[in-house]
């Protein structure tokens, strides 16, 4: 039975399950994390390819399922407890983190964000989500779509909606389509200020106003004018028209103003 608190869909159908893991690409080399194991049918499919799978579940009534799957897979480490309060960092090996995931709707910001918040040990994640939630990710700028998700991991990641998946895949079917989003993070942006993340949240706050509002609530009017000069932004400029790149321009100059 499953626990609809959880908000758990299940994917059985292994030609979707196969061509998940295919997109992944998944190899020998590859350390990968899953979140919400479930039953483990991807499990299976992940261990067939991976090193090593170490696979996070916090429902544990799904033991009975995951633990034949342990004692079968010699690179499998099943780990109980709840996604969020487990750091990604004690799962690296000699390479980065490969991340597959069919995410619970309900937690899927706070995941995304927690693999942002470690992506100094993630190479790449591949998640099942809400449709909407992947075209909102990949969305470009001057689209109703665009906001602060989007730009937060286009910073740090190349990002790809890979493919729809139909409600009738999950088990029970969901009331909304799901897509497989791939989030390939850019080295060189492994080390870059975490606050740029809380930065951008506040750029968005009021999405259909001018951006100036946000920023002189937050930074003052003397600092956010001479932003505009170094921008050369238009006064009427709105979050939603500002390149992801411009943004973490516009966080550094605002720290270097302040010092």
């Amino acid at each position: 039975m499953l626990n609809k608190s959880l908000s758990q869909n299940l994917i059985k159908d292994k030609n979707l399950l196969h061509k998940i893991v295919r997109s992944a690409n998944i190899t020998k080399d590859d350390v990968v994390v899953e979140i919400g194991a479930g039953h483990g049918d991807l499990t299976a499919q992940i261990a067939e390819k991976s090193g090593f799978l170490y696979a996070i579940e916090l429902d544990a009534s799904f033991a009975g399922y995951l633990d034949l799957i342990e004692k079968k897979y010699s690179n499998v480490k099943i780990v109980y407890g709840d996604c969020l309060d487990i750091p990604i960092a004690q799962f690296k090996k000699e390479k980065n983190i490969k991340i597959v995931a069919n995410i619970p709707y309900k937690i899927t910001g706070p995941i995304i964000f927690k693999i942002l918040s470690e992506r100094s040990v993630v190479d790449s994640a591949y998640l099942t989500v809400q449709k909407e939630i992947a075209q909102r990710i990949a969305s470009n700028s001057h689209c109703k779509t665009y906001g602060a998700p989007s730009v937060n991991c286009q910073i740090f990641a190349d990002v790809k909606l890979l493919f729809l998946i139909k409600s009738r895949m999950f088990i029970p079917p969901p009331k909304v389509d799901s897509a497989l989003l791939s989030i390939v993070f850019k080295e060189n942006e492994r080390e870059t200020d975490d606050g740029l993340i809380s930065f951008v949240r506040s750029c968005f706050q009021n999405k259909r106003k001018q951006l100036k509002h946000s920023l002189i609530k937050h930074f003052g009017k003397e600092r956010t004018e001479a932003l505009y000069t170094s921008m050369c932004f238009p006064y009427y400029v709105r979050a939603e028209e500002i390149e992801p790149f411009q943004f973490k321009e516009m966080y550094y100059f605002l720290k270097d103003v302040e010092k």
